[in-house]
């Protein structure tokens, strides 16, 4: 059963560089951008944000679409944010693109991709930005049905 506490450990390693390691020993490194001392030995902080988004919708839509997912090739998920100029440059919008290879029905690709933005994806839940969903599915840009 699912707790609903989580816990994650930041280590400093040196410099910028952080690893974070959490209850199971899985780890990922951030680091701080070129300008502010980093030296590109991890991701920043807001990738990880992104990442962390498209992880979590990537996940709800194999497990809703599963029924379906023997007629998916392949599934890449990317995320770009805007973030705000001044302090604290959080994001002010996010776009996150479903690029979907196969021989899937569209208004069930599009149907995944609604219920893990509208009811599962406590990531997508917990930003502050519109999140905006796009498909690409077999190399061609599909609409919201």
């Amino acid at each position: 059963m699912e707790s609903n506490k989580m816990q994650v450990s930041i280590i400093w390693e040196n410099d910028f560089i952080f690893s974070m390691t959490n209850s199971d020993g899985n780890q990922l490194k951030m680091d701080a951008h070129m300008e502010a001392g980093g030296q590109k030995k991890g991701l920043l902080p807001m990738q990880a944000l992104l990442g962390a988004l498209a992880g979590c919708v990537g996940m709800d839509f194999t497990a809703i679409l599963q029924p379906h997912m023997d007629q998916v090739n392949s599934i890449e998920i990317v995320t770009q944010g805007t973030k705000r100029e001044i302090q604290p440059k959080d994001f002010t919008a996010i776009t996150v693109t479903f690029i979907v290879t196969g021989d899937v029905p569209t208004d069930k690709v599009w149907r995944a991709i609604k219920i893990s933005a509208e009811k599962y994806c406590p990531v997508a839940h917990s930003l502050k930005p519109d999140i905006i969903y796009q498909l690409r599915l077999n190399g061609q840009e599909i609409l919201d049905q």
